[in-house]
């Protein structure tokens, strides 16, 4: 695999993860979306840096997008999750 493509997947990887990290300890909804919004920002950045990456094999590119896209549709669902939280009334309050 490319290293200057391995390096670009940790550049946005590790903000991702420590994200996930931050919405466990987030205590308001307000809080837990706003820590929502930069993941989906986050892995929206990195799937957009590697679809127009130019130069990359196939397979480099197909494994790359899969696991931005592995990470955004897990910030995309807990986004959903927590818009879901903060509208329905009563529902799921601390």
């Amino acid at each position: 695999m490319n290293e200057t493509l391995i390096s670009a997947c940790q550049m946005f990887m590790i903000p991702a993860t420590i994200l996930f990290g931050a919405l466990g300890v987030a205590h308001s909804y307000a809080l837990k979306f706003l820590v929502c919004i930069m993941g989906v920002a986050t892995t929206g950045l990195w799937v957009y840096r590697i679809w127009y990456w130019t130069g990359l094999s196939l397979m480099d590119r197909r494994t790359a997008l899969g696991l931005a896209g592995l990470f955004a549709a897990a910030w995309i669902i807990t986004l959903l999750v927590q818009l879901k939280n903060m509208v329905a009334p009563g529902y799921n309050r601390r």
